[in-house]
């Protein structure tokens, strides 16, 4: 085993040694192991990425559980375990863990948020609501984005609690680069209806502002996220401006379509309400299905 290194990052954590790092506390559980053996099974993370761990205490694992504050920051040290050997997956063997206080770490180590320029992905927006030429959509889109309230929780919020672009301004990252693929997808079929598919795209995901409840280093659902989900919670929204606005039916019918069937098929089980029935509502799903996927391998790895 090598020699034990102090302070290291998870981008790092790719060879079985010892260490004594800080990590932000993710998530835990109390799991049982085959033999019948209680263990708390951790995930943790930092600005470079996340992993997991594991704890075999000898008594008392639902105290130690209780112990460890999800959201806190704690130093660990452990041992890193590649599992299955030659799988390329390593955790941690958890040996002790201590939660820290503010003063003990620096903040900046453990805030993960999008590494594109905000401002950038904003004026990306703008130019976009700026460039609809139906008005009724434009009126839509300005309704939301020209709302001081709503534009700072949707240019921060993360766009998931895990998989892809789940940091700080990720919904933001996601929603321009879905919409930098659809763009494309109209070049290719010019027969899309532009302004109606670009809408979709600016506010399919919008539910998300209120999904999740997150700090500067812990993402989790919010209590409404968790019984609604961010498509019923997206349609919602964008219903209720409708109303607001007095939008045409035969748009309204069709943009609202596009949310609830955004996540493909109802035979896939990903939460889409219907099928996807029009071109652009099925140019979505794709355009919004190739971002996730392959944002989600270049964030956490080839999956095996």
């Amino acid at each position: 085993m090598t020699k034990k290194l102090e302070n290291d990052f998870v981008e790092n954590l790719d060879q079985t040694r010892s260490i004594s790092s800080k990590f932000v506390v993710v998530d835990k559980y109390i799991k049982k192991s085959l033999n019948g053996r209680y263990y708390i099974s951790l995930v943790f993370s930092d600005r470079t990425g996340r992993i997991n761990g594991r704890m075999f205490p000898k008594k008392n694992a639902e105290n130690i559980l209780e112990s460890i504050d999800v959201g806190g920051v704690c130093r660990l040290e452990g041992n890193v375990n590649e599992f299955p050997q030659g799988s390329g997956n390593f955790n941690v063997i958890v040996n002790n863990i201590v939660g820290l206080s503010e003063g003990e770490y620096d903040l900046d180590d453990f805030v993960v948020a999008s590494q594109r320029d905000k401002d950038e992905l904003v004026g990306e927006v703008r130019q976009l609501i700026k460039s609809v030429e139906n008005q009724d959509l434009k009126k839509l889109l300005r309704s939301f984005f020209c709302d001081k309230d709503f534009a700072e929780k949707f240019y921060t919020a993360p766009a998931a609690r895990f998989h892809h672009h789940n940091y700080l301004s990720g919904l933001l990252e996601h929603t321009v680069e879905v919409l930098k693929i659809s763009m494309t997808l109209c070049e290719l079929f010019p027969e899309l209806d532009s302004d109606m598919l670009y809408t979709g795209v600016m506010l399919h995901d919008i539910g998300k502002i209120q999904t999740y409840k997150y700090d500067l280093t812990h993402i989790e659902f919010s209590e409404k996220g968790m019984l609604l989900d961010h498509i019923f919670i997206s349609s919602d929204m964008v219903k209720e401006k409708i109303k607001a606005l007095e939008i045409p039916e035969e748009i309204s019918d069709k943009l609202l379509h596009m949310i609830l069937s955004h996540h493909g098929d109802v035979s896939n089980g990903w939460g889409s309400t219907i099928d996807p029935k029009t071109p652009e509502a099925v140019a979505l799903h794709y355009a919004d299905n190739v971002d996730a996927r392959v944002k989600d391998i270049l964030q956490n790895g080839v999956k095996r």
